[in-house]
């Protein structure tokens, strides 16, 4: 039976168009380094390598606020440390006060511990970037406020409290601030630090009870300060938890995603040895079909 020469040669151009598809296919994986490099190339595997890159964009955001967290407390717990220190110093002023009985020097131990109020009073409204960081939530407008005459600190009427959180992985949305309630004991801390300097100033020497209030000032300090320490560690832990996910994932993608090149040159030598034979075929089909057609 004579076969039809027109489908052999649509055969054969259809063959040649499908060996030429796969070089230009193979040659753009090489390029590009990618198996994947438009959905209609694998749409299964795309969709699965968009799922796991989205993964990681995720983790990156979920990095970025740990790093802040990371930050923000960071400032609080200088501060806070900062006030230990000066707590510390107060404490032995007073007591360098209580062994004293000469008004006048009662008078100077209240001027230095005027000086470490205001000290403290900084440390209270200190700023991360532009948010008072023992704000609470209102951390635009200043937590503690002196008087103009310097006898009483006030209180933001907002409040001082409210935890500050962040997402730091899924469903997980985690408190990253000491409160300036918890710090300063909601301002009975300047209050309590204010009626010892009075009572110095007016010539009295402190009591037993002043120097105890400071010690439990100073003992709740310590513990702030330790628990932003804690929720640091926290927060760095979670770091490192994601970057080893997103390692993970990052392998899995290159895995799946990720062009074989060994494999594909091998492939496109195999190709263009295909492409090669059937141009040659062709080239004899189409002489013989025309010295056919001039008989």
């Amino acid at each position: 039976m004579r076969i039809n020469e027109n489908q052999v040669i649509s055969d054969l151009l259809f063959s040649i168009g499908q060996s030429r598809q796969s070089i230009d296919k193979l040659q753009e994986q090489l390029s590009t380094g990618k198996v994947v490099n438009r959905p209609s190339d694998d749409p299964v595997l795309m969709q699965r390598l968009m799922q796991l890159q989205d993964q990681v964009n995720q983790n990156s955001a979920y990095t970025q606020n740990t790093q802040y967290a990371v930050s923000f407390l960071t400032q609080q717990s200088s501060a806070l440390g900062g006030a230990v220190n000066i707590l510390t110093n107060i404490k032995t002023t007073m007591l360098s006060a209580a062994n004293d009985q000469n008004p006048q020097d009662q008078q100077n131990f209240g001027t230095q511990i005027d000086q470490y109020i205001n000290q403290l009073l900084d440390l209270a409204n200190m700023k991360f970037g532009d948010k008072y960081v023992f704000g609470g939530t209102q951390t635009t407008t200043q937590p503690f406020l002196m008087n103009s005459s310097g006898t009483a600190v006030t209180v933001n009427p907002a409040g001082i409290n409210g935890a500050l959180k962040l997402d730091v992985g899924y469903q997980i949305h985690d408190q990253y601030n000491i409160t300036g309630s918890e710090a300063f004991s909601g301002g009975q801390f300047f209050t309590d630090l204010i009626a010892i300097r009075d009572k110095l100033n007016s010539g009295t020497a402190p009591t037993q009870a002043d120097v105890a209030t400071v010690d439990n000032y100073l003992n709740s300090m310590v513990s702030e300060n330790a628990k932003a320490g804690a929720m640091i560690n926290r927060f760095q832990l979670i770091q490192q938890q994601i970057s080893s996910e997103n390692q993970s994932l990052q392998t899995t993608m290159s895995n799946l995603g990720d062009t074989d090149a060994a494999a594909a040159i091998i492939k496109l030598q195999q190709q263009q040895t295909s492409l090669s034979a059937a141009l040659q075929t062709g080239a004899g089909v189409i002489q013989l079909s025309l010295a056919n057609f001039l008989k």
